[in-house]
This record gives C-alpha cells, structure tokens and sequence, in this order.
C-alpha cells in the first residue's frame, strides 16, 4: 500500500469541492454612480455551470485515488491521473474564460418600464473566488501529474 495516491486523492478532493462550490460567491463587482453590485458566478448569465460537474469528476477521482492506494505509476492509477489532469485542463481553461473576460450585463429596471441595458463604461471588478478556482484546477492538474508518474521511495530491500 502506498502512502502517495491517498494523499493526493485527498488533495484531488478538496480541490474538487472547492471547484464545485466557488461559483457560488460572489466572483464579480460593478460600481455605478448609485452604488455597487456583485454577481456570483452563475449570476453572470450563468457562466459557470461546467465548473460544477468538473469539481464532482474530481471528487470521484480523488476517492478511487485514495481508495485502491496503488502505487503511483501503476496502470489503474495512471488512468485516474490523466482523468484529473484532463478535468483540471477543462476547468482551468473555463475559469480562466469566467475571470479573465467576464461577460456581464449590467440591465437597469425602473418602475413601470421595461428592463433595458445601462449605456456606459462600467469597471467589472473580478474578486477573489474567481481566482481561487483558478487556482484549485491548478493544484489538481498538479495532483494529476503526480499521480501519472511513479513515486520515488525507499528501495526495496534486497
């Protein structure tokens, strides 16, 4: 039994939770002369929905990394590596997508009149759990590697 895949299992888990939960807060904020607003990720026309099911792929491959603890390197574990790295590929390429061209509508809604979109040039603000998530596909693509090439430990005894 290994020691190595459960660690990184448990680190493909967390950053699949973190991946599939960030979009949830909020991840832009706008100032208009009357105040300011943020949205989360999905208040952004919904943008962020992919993120969600790459978080859950994840979390499934973290727990069979941790549960079959072969050594890294081996078969079965080189599959659930190029699994993780293909996922954080995917979600590192969308969030980087979400934070680094937010695509917000700012609509004004009046009383008694139809919603109609506010002329102007608004500064969108990108705040930190658009980042976050940048940076939890990272650690798992990173995780991934580590699960695809063989560990170094101590040599078998002769």
């Amino acid at each position: 039994m290994s020691v190595r895949p459960r660690i990184l299992g448990l680190a493909l888990v967390v950053c699949g939770v973190l991946i599939a939960t960030l979009p949830a807060l909020p991840w832009y904020a706008v100032t208009f002369p009357t105040g300011a607003s943020s949205l989360s990720g999905y208040g952004a026309g919904a943008a962020a929905w992919l993120l969600p099911p790459i978080g859950a792929s994840l979390v499934v491959t973290g727990v069979l990394a941790a549960w079959w603890a072969a050594p890294t390197g081996t078969p079965p574990v080189r599959a659930l590596g190029a699994v993780a790295v293909l996922a954080a590929v995917l979600g590192m390429g969308w969030s980087a997508f979400l934070a680094l061209a937010p695509h917000v509508e700012v609509v004004a809604v009046r009383a008694g009149m139809a919603d109609s979109p506010v002329a102007g040039e608004w500064f969108i603000g990108v705040l930190p759990p658009a980042w976050a998530c940048l940076a939890a596909t990272a650690l798992a693509g990173m995780a991934g590697i580590l699960l695809l090439v063989p560990g170094t430990g101590p040599a078998p005894p002769a």
